[in-house]
């Protein structure tokens, strides 16, 4: 049967959305240059931030803004199918963002968007380490599966991986 080259990207994002941008050019043409037809970035490509408050500093409204428009122009120029990691979006009525993995085209058309479900709330036992994703996130409602030349594509997103009932779903719409 046909194969098709999928590339995972993975870089260390920093607190420079520029820079990050920047790497993540670099690292998909890499891709495309190699043959690969599907290419996904990471969890929080764009900025690895310290607090939540960066989070909300560079998120834009759905559908527009400086990093949709780059990673948009990226799939359309380097005729890749791009399933970019995550990227906070505004959420209309909150000052939470969400989480956003926003898959794209080869011609940079705009296929899909899935929002992470799973968000990782938890208190380490023994120690005082906690992490609470929801104090600045809201959780998606939707199971990614989306429609691309390559397939339809299941979007999942980090802590997403310890619910199957998510992969079962996908599976059942075509994943």
């Amino acid at each position: 049967g046909a194969s098709l080259k999928i590339a995972a990207i993975q870089m260390t994002s920093g607190l420079s959305v520029d820079h990050n941008l920047d790497t993540t050019a670099r690292l998909l043409a890499q891709a495309a240059a190699g043959g690969a037809v599907l290419a996904v970035l990471p969890e929080n490509f764009a900025l690895m931030a310290r607090q939540e408050r960066d989070k909300r500093a560079i998120a834009e409204e759905d559908g527009r803004g400086p990093v949709q428009d780059k990673l948009a122009e990226l799939a359309s120029r380097l005729r890749l199918t791009l399933v970019a990691g995550t990227f906070p979006l505004r959420v209309p009525g909150e000052t939470r963002v969400a989480a956003a993995s926003l898959v794209y085209g080869p011609d940079g058309t705009r296929l899909g968007r899935y929002d992470k479900i799973h968000l990782f709330d938890v208190s380490v036992p023994g120690a005082s380490e906690s992490h609470r994703e929801s104090a600045g996130m809201v959780p998606g409602r939707e199971v990614g599966v989306v429609p691309t030349p390559a397939g339809r594509v299941g979007v999942a997103v980090c802590y997403d991986l310890r619910f199957p009932e998510l992969f079962r779903r996908m599976s059942q719409l075509g994943a």
